[in-house]
């Protein structure tokens, strides 16, 4: 390690440099690109891990708005095997990681697809590990494994934190946006809203609402720019939810971006609309929504949530 220089690149990104290996700048680089250069100048034993981890698994739990070319590669140190019975204290820089938590894709060692999950749960900001976990659990990893697993690893084991994550995830969710929601939504005090409730269509095949609380026909849907916008793509949507209104009974409340910074008026729409039909929440619950809702209306506008 005595022979690594520093380098800043034109655009002022600075990586390491060391015999036999050339200058990668960190900025408009892969993460896999990177991450191999690295190799030749970090100790064999570091693991690519969390949120680049995931990259490379092929799933994007970057922060809102932020691209691959901007993201530092994160690399984690495992702890030396110790047999004593009482093993010393983590060193600063190293984590508990057993080797079967760790893999080679494309000469990249890599946190296990399981231990990316449980890394990404224990580590990212709270709405963003749910966002991050809800992936994981569409790619077929199991919220049961991941418990199994953060009870064998110190840090890990009765993180109360971890074991909310790990409940609040679901795999019906189809994008980070709806994750958000749905957790902001259970944050304020709102019962757990079902993820992709079916409801028979008029041709004889489902539709599902993003999020919805089928007893009382109240759902949410986020209108995500990427495949709503435009005006075609907006009559759909509009027709879609007119039907459901009216052939089906369903009350949808359509979200934007918007609520990432502003949740409160979607909020209060969903309490409106869940009292009008039918819900009759005990009075320590309407107390909490409404502490939080008044909370929700005085936050300063934010970009993203946290």
């Amino acid at each position: 390690m005595n022979n690594i220089t520093w380098q800043r690149d034109p655009t002022g990104s600075i990586s390491p440099v060391g015999p036999g290996t050339r200058f990668i700048p960190a900025q408009q680089s892969s993460f896999r690109t990177r991450a191999k250069a690295f190799r030749s100048v970090l100790p064999a034993e570091a693991v690519v891990a969390r949120r680049t981890a995931a990259w490379i698994w092929g799933l994007d739990v970057l922060p809102p708005g932020m691209s691959e070319s901007d993201w530092s590669v994160e690399l984690i140190t495992p702890r030396p095997v110790d047999t004593a019975p009482d093993p010393p204290a983590l060193a600063p820089g190293t984590v508990d990681l057993p080797p079967e938590h760790v893999l080679e894709e494309d000469d990249v060692r890599v946190t296990s697809l399981h231990r990316t999950a449980l890394d990404c749960a224990r580590w990212l900001p709270r709405a963003e590990a749910v966002a991050a976990l809800d992936q994981f659990l569409r790619r077929g990893v199991e919220a049961a494994e991941l418990s199994g697993m953060a009870r064998a690893l110190p840090g890990y084991r009765g993180n109360r934190r971890l074991r909310e994550i790990i409940r609040l995830g679901d795999r019906g969710a189809a994008s980070p946006a709806e994750s958000w929601t749905r957790v902001t939504v259970v944050d304020t005090g709102f019962p757990r809203p079902a993820t992709q409730v079916p409801v028979m269509g008029p041709h004889g095949h489902h539709l599902y609402v993003d999020l919805g609380y089928p007893g009382y026909r109240v759902g949410m849907e986020y209108d995500g720019e990427r495949h709503h916008t435009g005006p075609k793509a907006r009559a759909h949507d509009h027709r879609r939810r007119e039907w459901l209104r009216k052939s089906q009974g369903w009350e949808i409340i359509p979200v934007t971006k918007d609520f990432l910074s502003r949740p409160a008026p979607y909020l209060e729409a969903l309490l409106t609309a869940l009292l009008k039909r039918g819900w009759n929440p005990e009075d320590a619950t309407m107390d909490e929504i409404a502490t939080r809702l008044a909370s929700l209306s005085r936050r300063p506008r934010r970009s993203r949530i946290h």
